[in-house]
């Protein structure tokens, strides 16, 4: 039987291995495409005789297995991207949203994806940390996120590396609106903390002002500070603007 019927489909075999190992492509899907190859070739290889014969995902999965070899090729895991966008936009869709960030949490080959498309994985896989209670902006993100990857498909797999360029470039301009979104924050960030300190300036020379004022007066009449040295006075005016600072963030937070 001809061996080479098998590597015009080596990428997408692979991807129907990892679809149904995380649940996002059936066993019936896999089995249907098989059925179709038989039907398609005179002498048709025993791969898609015994893919198709297959009663489980277990046993789809080491089919696969046995034929074929991983090449972690990002594309793989960017095509199930795809089909989970349809299904999470099929009106007959029955997975929650929860479900849905789960799932793609869960896809493989995370040291070939770009830094932009493994940070929205891991903040979709720990949903419950990024989003809860509100699964809204969840299901947002979700959607924008997976839109990208809505050009591939299982029936235009001679055109992948062609879709994946495009998808490479739109996944280029999120990444730079992403990084000016968080320069942004960086520098209102900066803003903050500035005004935070100056308000802390400001609050110290106005506890320091009177306090220092009263202790030279004090040091002009006391005998405890007429011949000692002026040292003795500014140490004893920190600790008294200290707690006096301190006075008064206590009561800033009693009022909070």
């Amino acid at each position: 039987m001809p061996t080479d019927q098998l590597s015009p489909y080596q990428l997408l075999l692979e991807t129907f291995g990892l679809g149904v190992k995380t649940g996002v492509i059936t066993p019936a899907r896999v089995i249907v495409w098989a059925d179709e190859m038989i039907m398609a070739h005179d002498e048709p290889n025993y791969f898609f005789i015994e893919l198709s014969l297959s009663g489980n995902k277990n046993e789809i999965i080491e089919v696969i297995n046995r034929h074929v070899v991983t090449s972690d090729n990002p594309i793989c895991t960017r095509v199930l991207l795809g089909c989970v966008y349809r299904s999470f936009t099929d009106d007959n869709n029955t997975l929650t949203i929860e479900d849905t960030a789960t799932m793609v949490g869960r896809l493989p080959n995370y040291d070939a994806l770009t830094g932009y498309e493994v940070n929205q994985i891991y903040e979709f896989y720990d949903y419950n940390l990024y989003y809860l209670p509100d699964l809204t902006q969840l299901q947002s993100d979700l959607h924008n996120f997976l839109l990208i990857y809505e050009p591939f498909t299982l029936d235009n797999y001679n055109r992948w590396e062609e879709v994946n360029a495009g998808v490479i470039q739109e996944l280029k301009n999120y990444e730079i609106q992403q990084e000016i979104i968080n320069q942004s924050f960086i520098k209102q960030y900066q803003k903050k903390e500035r005004k935070k300190k100056l308000k802390r300036y400001l609050k110290l020379i106005i506890i320091a002002i009177p306090v220092l004022a009263i202790l030279y007066c004090l040091a002009a009449i006391s005998d405890l500070f007429k011949n000692a040295p002026i040292i003795y006075p500014v140490i004893l005016g920190y600790y008294l603007i200290r707690g006096g600072m301190h006075w008064w963030d206590s009561k800033k937070k009693s009022r909070a």
